[in-house]
């Protein structure tokens, strides 16, 4: 009685399910985030404690093959939102990212107030995909627990 070899059909059933995950590149620098909103302790209606801080993190990179330079970022909103700038940003100038360069920018949110807070962080760069994005900040500030 002779065993059929299963590794074969395996095999190939396997690389077919990869597919090809290399991408046609624009030209033209494009910028990819991946989100438009950053919330902060808000699953299940949680929140957070007024005076702790909380942290998240926007992700960006250039798909395109022409150099992404981000110009400008702010937040705008109350001042529970602050953001912290990659450490590599020049302090004159763009923060530029070649073709699949990645960068994060982190934004930290403290409320002072038991009540929901909302803001704006805009990104500003020469990005053919668009050169403005906004993205919505989110948080939601409760009171602590009493001991």
């Amino acid at each position: 009685m002779r065993l059929r070899n299963l590794w074969l059909p395996l095999t190939i059933i396997a690389l077919a399910g990869c597919g090809d995950e290399t991408e046609e590149l624009q030209d033209t620098p494009q910028l990819l985030i991946d989100r438009t909103e950053l919330s902060f302790d808000t699953e299940f209606s949680a929140g957070t404690y007024v005076g702790a801080t909380t942290f998240n993190t926007l992700y960006i990179e250039n798909r395109g093959i022409q150099t992404l330079e981000l110009n400008e970022v702010s937040i705008s909103g109350p001042s529970v939102f602050t953001m912290r700038k990659p450490e590599d940003w020049p302090e004159n100038g763009p923060l530029k990212l070649e073709t699949y360069q990645r960068t994060f920018i982190e934004v930290a949110f403290k409320p002072n107030a038991v009540q929901d807070f909302t803001g704006k962080l805009t990104l500003k760069s020469n990005a053919a995909n668009g050169e403005t994005r906004e993205l919505t900040l989110k948080g939601k500030g409760v009171a602590a627990p009493k001991p």
